[in-house]
């Protein structure tokens, strides 16, 4: 008897497997005709020049203001880290500088990709 229970737990398992796969599948199919399907995001004939040149103002006004929140700190780190020797804050300024960049970076790169 716990053969025979055991025999259709694992036969039910390998159902539930199938039939995910087959749902994924269909679902991925599914969203890739919706997509295909969709209508284009600016109509044809309308002019988006003004909308493009205030999204590229608040992108660099983001990029500025990230850079400088980060970077100025950054800065200063790396500045006291070499007058007091202090090898750990040069590092960390150093770091800072890093991820400062990066986050501009992103900016930037998801206004060339959205934008």
């Amino acid at each position: 008897m716990k053969k025979i229970i055991k025999r259709l737990a694992n036969a039910a398992q390998k159902v539930k497997k199938a039939a995910v796969s087959v749902l994924a599948a269909a679902s991925t199919m599914a969203i890739g005709m919706t997509n295909s399907l969709a209508a284009t995001a600016v109509p044809p004939n309308v002019d988006t020049t003004q909308t493009d040149q205030i999204a590229n103002i608040i992108v660099w006004v983001l990029a500025i203001a990230i850079g400088a929140g980060g970077g100025l700190p950054s800065l200063v780190k790396i500045v006291e880290g070499q007058t007091n020797e202090d090898v750990r804050g040069r590092n960390s300024g150093i770091a800072g500088l890093c991820v400062t960049a990066a986050c501009v970076g992103a900016v930037v790169a998801v206004k060339a990709i959205f934008f």
